[in-house]
């Protein structure tokens, strides 16, 4: 019961605390009172081979931002992982999302993470509306963030994470629109529970996760204190089978849906968080903001592997639908992944990404 009271207690602190920002100029903030919406994304090419479908996937060298809590049943001490994405490749050379994180077992049933993700959108050039231009910005956001994984025997965990957010979509030029960078900060819950199936070879399971994602203050981007944008709030539960064979192969089949926990409508800025998270519920855009991804993965004898994926998007959800592929090989303590994501360039710009990861452990 203390443990509980102690996870509830953080919640409701970081739930209820207001967001600073600091003043900086203009620039320009889109997509549906959303800030920082690659959040949504997964941080690693492992899940993202398989339609961003990882929320319950325990893999080697992959990562735990898509859910904190699995990081307690991790059979490595100490592990790191560096991702790179170039976004958009075909039209600019400088907007890339990077990522790096890492995990360490302080007991066999507390573990550590911490994590650095910068998206950077590259040089923009602004235009004013006599088309004449007016100098140029380098528009960035960054989240930082440290967790805690805890298991409750042999099949069960909770895990958190507290994000610090900053968001500088303008860096330069004339602040007409009376713009400011944006920091703020929330918090992810996470559990996970592991079946182990003793019918089947040695390490055959079905795991299941439930997530709550990027709970926290709204962000400003301006000086009116009425204008200001929600979090990528968002409830995901996931399942995984893994088979594994005789000779040591796995087959892995995972399902995700998530529900963005945003509101809709003319008023949504005026909810305050709690409000917009029960409203989200409530409105009558269907399954407009309900996305499901599924994957699949296949491993030959721990080392080669090969994925395949659909993340289906709404088109309240901001990203789009794609499908994904991905390949893999792990040496020891080495792991090096990458996916390819395919779409219609017209409705996301994840149309043609391709991501890489490096993974390093020590068992």
């Amino acid at each position: 019961m203390n443990k509980l009271f102690f996870f509830l207690a953080l919640f409701c602190f970081f739930f209820n605390q207001p967001a600073r920002s600091q003043l900086v100029n203009s620039g320009n903030v889109g997509g549906r009172n959303v800030a920082v919406p690659f959040q949504l994304l997964s941080a690693d090419a492992i899940s993202s081979g398989m339609g961003d479908a990882g929320s319950a996937l325990l893999s080697k060298g992959g990562t735990f931002e898509s859910g904190t809590a699995k990081a307690a049943f991790t059979e490595e001490r100490f592990g790191v992982n560096l991702t790179y994405t170039p976004w958009l490749k075909k039209l600019v050379s400088d907007r890339k999302l990077l990522y790096a994180g890492g995990f360490g077992r302080l007991s066999p049933k507390l573990t550590l993470t911490a994590s650095v993700n910068y998206l950077s959108y590259g040089q923009v050039d602004l235009i004013d509306e006599n088309r004449s231009e007016i100098g140029s910005v380098e528009p960035s956001e960054f989240v930082g963030s440290i967790g805690v994984a805890k298991s409750f025997g042999n099949s069960f965990s909770l895990g958190m994470n507290v994000k610090l957010i900053g968001s500088n979509m303008y860096s330069g030029g004339v602040n007409r629109n009376g713009m400011q960078s944006a920091t703020t900060y929330c918090i992810d819950i996470s559990s996970f529970h592991l079946f182990p199936m003793g019918l089947r070879p040695g390490g055959s399971s079905f795991a299941m996760a439930l997530i709550l994602q990027n709970i926290g203050p709204k962000m400003s981007y301006f000086n009116q204190p009425n204008q200001k944008y929600f979090l990528p709030s968002n409830l995901k539960i996931g399942g995984t089978l893994k088979l594994v064979d005789q000779g040591g192969s796995t087959f892995s089949f995972a399902l995700d849906i998530s529900k963005m926990l945003v509101p809709n409508g003319d008023f949504a800025q005026e909810k305050s968080v709690a409000e917009g998270i029960v409203s989200s519920f409530q409105n009558n855009e269907g399954l407009d903001d309900i996305g499901c991804s599924a994957g699949a993965e296949y491993v030959f004898l721990n080392r080669l592997a090969f994925r395949a994926g659909y993340n289906y998007q709404g088109d309240n959800r901001l990203l789009g639908s794609f499908f994904s592929l991905g390949t893999g090989f792990t040496n020891k303590r080495l792991a090096v992944n990458f996916c390819y994501l395919i779409a219609n360039p017209q409705k996301t710009f994840l149309s043609n990404t391709l991501r890489i990861s490096f993974g390093y452990s020590v068992l």
